[in-house]
């Protein structure tokens, strides 16, 4: 499930720009930081279990160290793009090595299971310069079953004199390999499962740029604006994603019919970010809320508002509701079928357009996520957090029209 990498892109840029000066705040402060996350979709479909560690401190009056490793699991049945059909005889391989379908579930041929484990480990090197500069040196490797990523990022941070104002300036890039579990390879996009034909393995490149402005507008109030483009070329297409092809006029797949997708070379994304966080009087609670506009040369559109509202209760504890609104418009090539005269007797392949995926990530989509965190102090310098999210989505093409997750999450740090 690439969906649910971790990858450096330019949100851990985002990230790094947004942690690090608290971060050198603690003068020198050693921090242990762990995490749990239970992801799970309804239906049996995916589950994800997440151990986040990391350990970070002071090496020197100008330097600080951040060193985190992730071990993910994840395993169930994701949407494979092919159209549910009793009986059908393609069986396709699981996503991640799992196991092929079965003709006597008419959702076998639409569903794929997988199995498949993550580890991920980064270090973060951030140095402090004269007149207020900040530079953060990130080194990222994430090692999966059929999936390798290398990863590197520089983040400049300049305050103004009066450190009203921060500009951030960061960029990462990040090289992967993708190949099919076992076989070491990739199918040839197009080509129908049967026939067996495959590639090598997949190379994919990224390139990501930020440019970011924070601004203190008072004590209570600060504000941020992110800028962000990235680059992606090489291998793009999902080797375990398929489409199926439909007779016209019976609206029944064609025996044999599904076959490999193929997604373009490149895609151009970029983003415009705002943010706003104000803290009220008398009561010091704090409100959250954020807002992100993205696009591609995908066609794919997207619209997200987040908000999170903290109630500072007695004793250091906190509750904080929050709700993500997103929204995303279909990529150009998205196709939840592809239809066909079966009477003309002509070879499908000859009638396909130059890219098609019936991926349900790539269609139009609405998602609301709604969920309280909840954190308090424990001992001297600990602090425990927790968070119960569920979200909702819905698909207007897709097979599987609605999709509906929990997300569970304790983590527990401590300074030193």
């Amino acid at each position: 499930m690439k969906s649910i990498k971790n990858k450096l892109t330019l949100a851990t840029c985002t990230l790094l720009s947004q942690q690090s000066g608290e971060a050198l705040a603690i003068e020198n402060a050693w921090e242990i930081d762990s995490s749990l996350l239970y992801y799970s979709e309804a239906d049996d479909r995916v589950s994800v279990t997440k151990f986040v560690a990391a350990v970070g401190g002071d090496v020197s009056d100008r330097d600080r160290v951040n060193i985190q490793a992730v071990l993910d699991t994840m395993s169930g049945s994701t949407p494979s793009g092919a159209v549910k059909a009793s009986g059908s005889s393609d069986t396709t391989t699981g996503a991640s090595g799992g196991g092929g379908t079965s003709v006597t579930d008419p959702n076998a041929s639409a569903l794929s299971k997988f199995d498949d484990t993550r580890l991920a480990n980064s270090l973060t090197w951030t140095h402090t310069h004269d007149n207020n500069w900040v530079i953060d040196y990130n080194a990222a490797v994430s090692i999966e079953n059929d999936y390798r990523s290398y990863s590197g990022a520089v983040t400049v941070n300049k305050e103004t004199a009066k450190k009203d104002y921060r500009f951030t300036f960061g960029i990462a890039g990040t090289y992967d390999q993708i190949y099919r579990v076992g076989a070491g390879n990739t199918p040839v996009p197009l080509t129908q499962i049967a026939d067996n034909q495959y590639a090598g393995e997949g190379e994919k490149t990224t390139t990501d740029l930020i440019f970011g402005l924070t601004h203190v507008i008072n004590r209570r109030t600060i504000a941020q604006v992110n800028l962000a483009y990235s680059l992606s070329q090489g291998y793009l297409t999902d080797p375990y994603k398929v489409f199926s092809v439909v007779d016209v006029t019976t609206d029944i797949p064609i025996d044999d019919s599904s076959y490999y997708e193929k997604r373009p070379g490149d895609r151009n994304r970029a983003s415009i970010t705002f943010g706003l966080n104000h803290q009220l009087y008398p009561s010091n609670n704090i409100i959250h809320g954020s807002y992100r506009y993205y696009t591609d040369d995908w066609d794919v559109d997207s619209h997200t508002l987040d908000f999170n509202y903290r109630f500072n209760l007695v004793n250091t504890n906190y509750l904080e509701p929050r709700i993500r609104l997103y929204q995303q418009s279909k990529a150009s090539f998205y196709q939840n079928q592809f239809y066909v005269d079966n009477t003309a007797g002509l070879d499908p392949v000859t009638l396909f357009p130059e890219y098609i995926s019936a991926d349900y990530r790539l269609d139009d989509m609405q998602s609301i996520t709604t969920g309280l965190h909840y954190g308090r102090e424990v001992g001297k310098d600990g602090n425990i957090r927790a968070r119960v999210e569920y979200m909702s989505q819905t698909f207007e093409h897709s097979e599987f029209d609605t999709n509906k997750a929990i997300i569970v999450q304790i983590a527990y740090s401590k300074r030193f």
